[in-house]
C-alpha cells in the first residue's frame, strides 16, 4: 500500500483489531443487537450458498467481493485506532511539556527533574503501546522494526519514536537545557498533530470507500 521509510527520509508516508461489542445502528435512532446481526448473517450466508448456481467463476467473484469488503473493514478499524493512539500520546505528552514550560527559566533542582521524569514515563507509557499496533498492522502500511541502520516503517511512527529517542537522551542528563528540550517539544508536538489529521483524513475516506462497497452490494437488492 505504502513504501516504508527509515529514520532519514522526509517526505510523508501514507499508512486484525477484533470486532467491537455492542449494538449496531440502523437508521432512524433505532439499534440492533449485534448478535442479532450475526445470527442474520449467518441464515442470508447459508442461503445465498444453496442459491448460487454452480458457476464456479460467479462463486470465486463473490469470495473476491467478501474478501476485499473484510480488507476494507480492517483498514478502517486500524486507522480508527491509529487516531486514538496518536491522541492518547499527544494528551499525555501535554503534562510533560506543560511541566517544561512551567520550569522555564528556573534552574532544575532534584525535585523538579523528578517530575519532568515522571510526567515523560506516562508519555513513554502511551507510545510503547503506539510501537505496538505499528508493528502488527496489516491494512494501512509497513509494520514498524528497528533495525541496525535505523528504523523502519510508517513515517507516523519513524517520527514519534525517533523524537523519543531524542527526549531520552536529553533526560538522561543531569543538567538539562530547558530551552532547547522545549523546542524539541513543540517538535514533538507538532508531528503528532500533523499524523494525527492524517489518521483522520485516511479514515474519512477508507470509510467513504467502504460506504460505496456497501452501497454496490445493496444497490440490487429488492
Amino acid at each position: 500500500m505504502d513504501e516504508s521509510e527509515g529514520i532519514a527520509t522526509g517526505d510523508e508516508i501514507d499508512a486484525p483489531v477484533g470486532g467491537v461489542p455492542g449494538a449496531v445502528p440502523v437508521g432512524h435512532g433505532d439499534v440492533t443487537p449485534v448478535e442479532k446481526i450475526e445470527w442474520m448473517a449467518e441464515r442470508v450466508s447459508d442461503a445465498v450458498g444453496r442459491a448460487l448456481p454452480t458457476d464456479e467463476r460467479l462463486r470465486n467473484e463473490l469470495r473476491e467481493v467478501i474478501a476485499g469488503f473484510t480488507a476494507l473493514q480492517s483498514e478502517v478499524a486500524e486507522w480508527a485506532e491509529l487516531h486514538h493512539l496518536l491522541y492518547e500520546v499527544l494528551t499525555a505528552f501535554s503534562l510533560f511539556q506543560a511541566c517544561l514550560v512551567d520550569l522555564r527559566g528556573s534552574s532544575l533542582g532534584a525535585l523538579d527533574l523528578q517530575a519532568l521524569l515522571q510526567n515523560w514515563r506516562l508519555c513513554q507509557g502511551r507510545i510503547d503501546v503506539l510501537v505496538d499496533f505499528a508493528e502488527e498492522i496489516e491494512h494501512i502500511g509497513t509494520p514498524f522494526r528497528r533495525e541496525a541502520d535505523g528504523l523502519r516503517g510508517e513515517r507516523w511512527v519513524v517520527d514519534v519514536v525517533a523524537l523519543q529517542m531524542l527526549f531520552e537522551d536529553v533526560l538522561k542528563e543531569g543538567n538539562i537545557d530547558l530551552e532547547g528540550t522545549l523546542e524539541l517539544a513543540e517538535e514533538f508536538n507538532g508531528r503528532c498533530l500533523h499524523h494525527l489529521a492524517l489518521a483522520d483524513r485516511r479514515l474519512r475516506v477508507a470509510l467513504g470507500r467502504l460506504q460505496r462497497v456497501s452501497t454496490c452490494l445493496l444497490g440490487g437488492m429488492p
